[in-house]
């Protein structure tokens, strides 16, 4: 009977002791499987960081470069103005002072991005009576800077000087002729003004106009 109990008790204690060996290494491999978890969790947060610290760093050397846009029209201050890359057309014309009230603004993708070099020309209501203004529409902004071109006849001094190798003085004289001799019949007329060759017409030949 004695022999009896002893085996029992032998055999609960061994599997007590089985019981918590199981339940030992079971922890550890649930323990190392989080381990391994979270050194995974730290990688991708570590890529996530390093690709969030690289964006900015591209926006901020973005908002750095400097560009050169001539803006000229019906603008209050036509030049040409050095501005933030990612610069908007509209912040451009408030840094010019607005455009004038006979300016079509309302014609213009004031939205859009400017880019370095660009010439923009904004037109006037009355120029752009003299042109389709369904076309303008169908191309968007580009057709607008690149369709409208100078009126020789009514032209300021400021205006006539965004034209290429038209500076102040033939700008001036421009407007002088005009005054005396009443307006140019053709573009050509303007090799008539001191200054102003074949070869300096040729460049602006497709830039003006007399109507």
């Amino acid at each position: 009977m004695m022999i009896k109990r002893h085996i029992i008790i032998m055999s609960t204690c061994l599997f007590i002791v089985a019981a918590g060996a199981c339940y030992s290494c079971s922890n550890r491999e649930n323990t190392g499987h989080e381990i391994i978890l979270s050194s995974e969790d730290k990688h991708d947060n570590c890529i996530m960081e390093e690709e969030v610290a690289s964006y900015d760093a591209g926006e901020e050397e973005l908002s750095e470069i400097l560009i050169y846009v001539h803006l000229c029209g019906a603008i209050v201050n036509p030049g040409v103005y050095q501005v933030k890359s990612g610069t908007r057309l509209i912040d451009l014309i408030d840094e010019a002072g607005g455009l004038i009230p006979e300016a079509a603004g309302d014609y213009m993708n004031q939205a859009m991005v400017v880019e370095d070099g660009q010439r923009i020309y904004i037109p006037t209501k009355e120029e752009l009576k003299e042109h389709n203004a369904a076309q303008y529409m169908m191309d968007g902004y580009n057709s607008i800077t690149s369709d409208i071109r100078v009126n020789i006849n009514t032209a300021d001094e400021t205006t006539l000087m965004s034209l290429p190798g038209i500076g102040k003085a033939k700008a001036k004289s421009i407007v002088e002729y005009r005054n005396k001799n009443g307006s140019f019949k053709t573009t050509e007329d303007l090799m008539k003004i001191p200054g102003i060759k074949e070869g300096l017409f040729a460049k602006i030949e497709d830039l003006v106009t007399v109507k």
